[in-house]
């Protein structure tokens, strides 16, 4: 009986690693309307970061250059994000 339980604690076990490994692998995609709140530039890398907000939830992600000068702050547009990379961020513009 103590062999039995052993073995399904440890089969318990190797299914959430393998479970919360897989989570983190999979694409993190955002999709939906949102306000753009902030824009920033870190000047060591030269990137750019926008940061959007959608009811109480509030997102970074990175911004293509061309995108980061065309945006206004504050500006509302359908954002489509993968990875925290911002794809396309479209505005009845």
């Amino acid at each position: 009986m103590g062999y039995l339980a052993v073995i399904l604690m440890v089969g318990l076990l190797l299914y959430s690693i393998i479970r919360y490994a897989s989570d983190k692998k999979s694409v993190q995609e955002v999709r939906g309307y949102y306000l753009l709140v902030d824009k920033k530039k870190e000047d060591h890398s030269g990137k750019c970061y926008g940061v959007f907000q959608q009811d109480q939830k509030q997102i970074e992600c990175e911004l293509p250059f061309s995108l980061y000068l065309h945006l206004q702050v504050p500006q509302r547009g359908y954002l489509y994000a993968k990875d925290k990379k911002v794809k396309s961020f479209k505005t009845k513009e």
